[in-house]
């Protein structure tokens, strides 16, 4: 798992105080792994993932402030906002792998 030190002093991050870091940087990890049964992901090696691991704990981060409304209703329609902030989260974090690892989508060879 990625420490502070590498987020602080190799991926420059200043988004996340150390106190609340390996709770983020274990949240990432946990998508990467998510990430790597879903699709076939390749790395340049164990920077390159680390790197995809603190991008994906600032995204983690900066979700943990989103608390906009989850549902509204008007007369009789009713909108549910919870599912379109976690796919908007699921596609952050993707996005956000994908600058540092190759994320494969389907059967293939990335050659």
């Amino acid at each position: 798992m990625v420490d502070f030190d590498f987020y602080k002093n190799s991926y420059l991050g200043s988004h996340i105080p150390e106190k609340v870091f390996v709770a983020y940087a274990l949240r990432a990890q946990e998508e990467l792994y998510r990430l790597q049964r879903d699709y076939r992901v390749i790395s340049d090696g164990e920077v390159s993932e680390k790197m995809a691991q603190c991008a994906m704990a600032e995204a983690l981060y900066a979700d943990r402030a989103d608390r906009s409304v989850q549902s509204a209703s008007v007369g009789s329609v009713t909108v549910h906002y919870q599912q379109d902030r976690s796919q908007r989260l699921q596609a952050e974090l993707y996005r956000r792998a994908g600058i540092y690892l190759t994320i494969c989508r389907g059967v293939g060879s990335v050659d």
